[in-house]
């Protein structure tokens, strides 16, 4: 079903009905989750200072939107949706993708930050909004972790990590897994050498994703 959006700061208000998914995130839910400014009715908002409400429900038709009454009429027929939505793309933001040279790689990987009670991301999803032309803002993640295995990467690795690396700067971060030497390609790069079995490496990634992404849960164990 679609989604209604209120904005109010103040004395003003301004609203928008029937917005399909993809629009809400874009034109609102991203805007506001990373501090504005977003545009709404015309006029620019700051979330510091601004009052969202976002109801999901059946379409509004023009009769139900003629005169001004058609925030009334969404309130009657909609679910608030405010909450859950807000809460859904803070999670996004903290979450980390992971793009490994091998399945086996990626698990161990994501089992890590499992661990440490990080969110795991979907890279294929952050690949796929990089190459749409998404900004760093908004591509749903906090950050990416490019896994390496060895000092020599396919080219598709390669690419991949450049992708990556490319379209978030400081929140890709290059990772090592094993004890062979660093790809020459990310030397420079500050790699970090992973160990699951070293608390110390974990506790460097761990510092790592707090400087890109802001949030990280506490170790489990």
């Amino acid at each position: 079903m679609p989604f209604h959006v209120e904005l109010r700061q103040g004395f003003r208000r301004a609203s928008a009905f029937n917005l399909d998914e993809e629009t809400l995130l874009r034109t609102v839910l991203e805007p506001w989750q990373r501090g504005g400014p977003l545009e709404l009715g015309d006029q620019e908002w700051d979330p510091q200072e601004s009052t969202l409400q976002i109801l999901e429900g059946p379409e509004l038709e023009a009769p139900d939107l003629a005169v001004g009454r058609g925030w009334h009429n969404a309130e009657r027929s909609a679910q608030d949706a405010t909450a859950r939505l807000l809460e859904r793309i803070a999670a996004q933001a903290a979450s980390v993708a992971v793009m490994a040279q091998s399945p086996a790689a990626r698990r161990a990987v994501v089992e890590l930050l499992e661990r440490v009670g990080v969110q795991v991301g979907d890279w294929e999803a952050l690949r796929a909004r990089i190459l749409a032309g998404a900004t760093s803002p908004d591509l749903g993640v906090g950050a990416v972790i490019l896994v390496s295995e060895g000092p020599d990467p396919d080219q598709s690795w390669l690419f991949e990590a450049g992708l990556a690396l490319g379209a978030l700067g400081g929140r890709a971060i290059v990772a090592q897994l094993g004890d062979l030497a660093t790809p020459p390609q990310l030397g420079d790069l500050g790699v970090i050498r992973l160990d699951p079995e070293q608390p110390a490496s974990i506790d460097a990634l761990v510092e790592r994703l707090r400087q890109a992404v802001g949030r990280v849960g506490k170790k489990t164990g």
